[in-house]
């Protein structure tokens, strides 16, 4: 390193002897050509990056907008490639097994509910432990014996998130994973998201982001969508446990409920496609072996679809608190002579801010009145509803 990058880094501590002077005509040493000039140091700390060390970031211009490409999906108006989701739900209420039938079905390439799906290599992560999911994959293969072979993987345990380290060493697994099965991985399912962030906090806004950056890095270095499955709250309507971080971040959120019968799956977010699907299913029991130490019958279960009933015409829903009503108003009132605008989430926010609202009061009642009969979702944006959207 040249005493001038030493400078640069702040790292140069040799002692500069001053010069005998022979004269005008003595030259400065050579590697002061090298340095910055004074004016790229502010306050005598590290100099300023110059224009031809800095790099740019990507523009796609207006011209060329309309050239874009509609995004692939993973499962047809579900899931997108390379996307984040959650899928989250009470303890028993079947979520796994829910997302273990969309995983495989994808591993197959075969439709989902009568959705196309965008076969390829899947990774699970089990964090909880292989065993189970190990057992509900014996179910699936004995009631789906046409499929004998699936580009379909499972790492038997939990991976920190939180850890630049460990989120390498799975994006290298899949990597390794491809080369093996000839497939590029589409889907990776973390199971559970509390186990990918064992050791942080929840309900902790930089742990939360820290673990979707991990997440965000998998996506941009393997194009799979990711997927975690988490767990509810105590009141699962207001979405799942922890930080509202995760919340959004997230492409689609899906919400299982139902610990016994007959459960339903809502979409309750979704960034680019439509939410507020509603997908019912039960399980099936399916005995897989016989334990034993007694011979009885070991089980699981498998997923059986049933038919969504036709939804109910929508009905006002009641606002929650101080904020939703002021925004609500303010809408309405701006609505009356702008009846077709479409709001942006940036245009939404920024109506919190003008009427005083503090930043995380502000996104929590645009997240709330978007995913509600109050706001449509369409190109560009939301139109104000007032309740009347069905989603």
């Amino acid at each position: 390193m040249t005493p001038a990058e030493k400078i640069a880094a702040g790292t140069h501590t040799e002692r500069v002897e001053p010069s005998k002077s022979n004269g005008a005509d003595d030259a400065p040493p050579a590697w002061m050509d090298e340095a910055p000039p004074i004016e790229a140091y502010e306050h005598g700390s590290t100099p300023q990056p110059t224009p031809a060390s800095v790099s740019l970031f990507a523009l796609l211009w207006y011209a060329t907008l309309d050239d874009s490409k509609p995004p692939e999906q993973i499962v047809k108006g579900l899931l997108l490639a390379a996307s984040l989701f959650v899928v989250y739900g009470e303890s028993n209420s079947g979520k796994t097994f829910w997302v273990l039938d969309i995983a495989l079905a994808v591993a197959a390439g075969t439709p989902w509910r009568g959705r196309r799906t965008r076969g390829g290599l899947v990774i699970y992560v089990a964090g909880e432990g292989a065993a189970s999911v190990r057992a509900r994959v014996r179910a699936y293969r004995l009631t789906h014996t046409e499929v004998q072979s699936l580009p379909f993987a499972i790492v038997s345990q939990a991976v920190d998130f939180l850890s630049f380290d460990a989120a390498y060493q799975l994006i290298s697994t899949i990597k390794a994973a491809e080369r093996e099965c000839g497939q590029k991985a589409v889907l990776v399912i973390v199971d559970t998201f509390a186990r990918a962030v064992a050791g942080g906090d929840e309900n902790s806004a930089q742990d939360v982001g820290a673990a979707v950056a991990a997440a965000d890095r998998i996506r941009t270095e393997t194009g799979a969508a990711v997927g975690f499955v988490h767990h509810s709250g105590k009141d699962p309507t207001k979405g799942a446990r922890g930080s509202s971080a995760l919340r959004a971040a997230t492409d689609t959120e899906i919400l299982v409920e139902g610990l016994s019968g007959q459960r339903s799956v809502t979409v309750t977010k979704q960034r680019d496609l439509e939410s507020g699907q509603c997908m019912p299913f039960d399980l099936v029991p399916v005995e897989i072996g016989t334990d034993p130490d007694d011979g009885s019958p070991v089980t699981s279960c498998v997923i059986r679809h049933l038919e969504a009933e036709a939804a109910p015409p929508a009905v006002m829903r009641e606002l929650r608190g101080k904020a939703q009503r002021q925004f609500v108003a303010a809408l309405r009132a701006r609505t009356e002579s702008e009846p077709e605008r479409i709001w942006s989430l940036f245009d939404l926010r920024h109506v919190g801010k003008e009427l005083g609202l503090i930043k995380t009061t502000a996104y929590s009642v645009v997240d709330a009145l978007t995913s509600s009969p109050y706001m449509l979702a369409t190109v560009g944006g939301y139109k104000f509803m007032d309740g009347r959207a069905t989603q």
